[in-house]
């Protein structure tokens, strides 16, 4: 039986038709993405089409204008072909019942690996003093930003939350009998208030601090993190303190809605990415402040780098001095960013509301749309953190033969160099910007397909389900131009 419930959505059609019109809708996506994103580079071909760096700027040359508009074209045709899905045949779609792949695997009690990234933790702790002052051969850096916050992103939106198994104090407390029975009652009023707090903190060292790679100044950060949490969970208990008030844990619960994999039923099923936004109950305002400030925070990394910024600020690009002559200007832009964000995002919602006459209150509808922001802030920083993946996966391949500087040369690979080759390439850039198009692409499709779900569950007619989601639709289109006009600038 499925835990899902569509208004309106009662009666089924022939199996076959179904398959036949899923099948239709995916094909007309498909083309309307392929069209563009197969067509564009031959259109391009006459233009040079390269990445060009001078002085520390990143100029991308090529005719990028034609892509941002097919982006934005193939999110607005997802809008209006879900508009005329009968809600039924969605239903079918979004359903969390999925298709069984396999017996759900037992659980994995969560003791054992914990431990072993406390063990991992306290390594970059102590290869933070004792290794290379070099942020790109320490480490620590690599282990912070790449590994814990961008690959363990990708991986929870792939597999699921691994967080609870990857957190470095739940094995320990565990062992110890702590944090099982709280000894201080976490106050209801601040809602996920320490989280948000905890993760503005994290995002301003990554985007303003002067230094967020430094390995010293990352020992305390790190250090200041464990300690706060771990006490955290020791006072308010582990399950209260980990799901209101450490940040990971809070953003890893969210991102893992996109998880196809799902069990239910003592099966593994495979479901539509976003699923879950019908099971779970509505954010509250803290946590869908936390939502919100995760996409302005990711689109202000767009927006700081980039050249147009810095002559608003009266820097010269071609003449930057680093953070420290930014660092307060930049620091009032993410808080600006935030408030915009949220601004525009609840005039849309507020306006979708007034559209479709909605009876549910604001509150309840801005809590359960702010699961579509998901998506985006999941492609934003798959096509942003692209090219530094690309990078960093040549360093850490470099580091894992001598973490610690004392001239081993463990896998033989210590004295390697890596490689930009395919910054410096027709080819390679024409595959960046189509990788970068299609994931900003994609994920705004998703989050117009998770919209879509929400109204029709919402609005007790599908014709008000549809003309609610207008407003938040274009704000999607706009957000997908918005994205690519970002990676397409001149920036640092």
């Amino acid at each position: 039986m499925t835990l899902l419930h569509l208004r309106g959505s009662q009666n089924t059609a022939p199996v076959s038709f179904d398959r036949w019109f899923l099948r239709a809708m995916t094909r007309a996506i498909t083309a309307v993405l392929t069209a563009f994103l197969c067509a564009m580079p031959v259109v391009a071909m006459p233009v040079a089409a390269m990445a060009h760096e001078a002085a520390g700027g990143f100029i991308l040359l090529m005719p990028t204008e034609i892509y941002i508009f097919g982006a934005g074209l193939a999110v607005l045709a997802s809008f209006l072909i879900l508009a005329i899905v009968p809600a039924a045949r969605f239903h079918r779609l979004f359903a969390l019942e999925g298709r069984a792949i396999s017996t759900a695997p037992r659980r994995i009690p969560t003791a054992p690996l914990s431990l072993l990234s406390l063990g991992f933790t306290l390594f970059l702790l102590y290869a933070a003093l004792a290794g290379s002052d070099d942020p790109l051969t320490n480490p620590i850096t690599l282990g912070v930003w790449t590994l814990g916050w961008i690959v363990l992103s990708v991986a929870t939106v792939v597999f699921g939350t691994l967080w609870p198994w990857l957190n470095p104090w739940t094995g320990l407390l565990q062992v110890l009998g702590l944090g099982k029975r709280p000894i201080l009652t976490l106050p209801k009023q601040i809602g996920f208030g320490v989280a948000l707090v905890q993760m503005f903190y994290l995002v301003w060292i990554d985007l303003i601090s002067l230094y967020a790679t430094d390995p010293e100044a990352l020992f305390v950060h790190v250090l200041w993190f464990l300690v706060l949490n771990g006490f955290g969970m020791i006072l308010f208990g582990t399950a209260e303190w980990t799901r209101r008030a450490e940040p990971l844990h809070v953003l890893f619960a969210l991102l893992a809605i996109l998880s196809p994999f799902c069990t239910q039923g003592g099966k593994l099923r495979l479901v539509f990415p976003g699923a879950r936004v019908l099971r779970d109950a509505p954010l509250s305002l803290s946590a869908s402040a936390f939502v919100i400030f995760m996409l302005a925070s990711g689109t202000f990394d767009g927006v700081s780098s980039t050249f147009k910024w810095l002559q608003l600020l009266g820097v010269n690009p071609l003449d930057f001095h680093g953070r420290s002559s930014v660092m307060w200007p930049n620091s009032l832009g993410l808080v600006g960013a935030f408030v915009l964000v949220a601004l525009v995002f609840c005039s849309a919602i507020w306006l979708g509301g007034c559209i479709a006459q909605s009876t549910v209150s604001f509150a309840e509808l801005a809590g359960r749309c702010v699961y579509t922001l998901v998506p985006i802030y999941v492609a934003y920083m798959l096509s942003h953190f692209a090219t530094r993946l690309i990078m960093d996966a040549q360093y850490l391949w470099i580091v894992l033969s001598d973490p610690l500087h004392k001239g081993w040369d463990i896998f033989g690979t210590a004295h390697g160099h890596p490689s930009q080759s395919m910054f410096n390439t027709e080819s390679g850039i024409h595959l960046i910007w189509a990788f970068q198009t299609g994931v900003i692409t994609l994920g705004h499709i998703v989050a117009v397909f998770m919209a879509h779900a929400v109204a029709l569950d919402t609005h007790r007619r599908p014709r008000d389900a549809v003309l609610g989601q207008v407003p938040l639709a274009l704000l999607m289109v706009g957000y997908t131009s918005l994205g690519l006009w970002l990676l397409a600038a001149p920036r640092l």
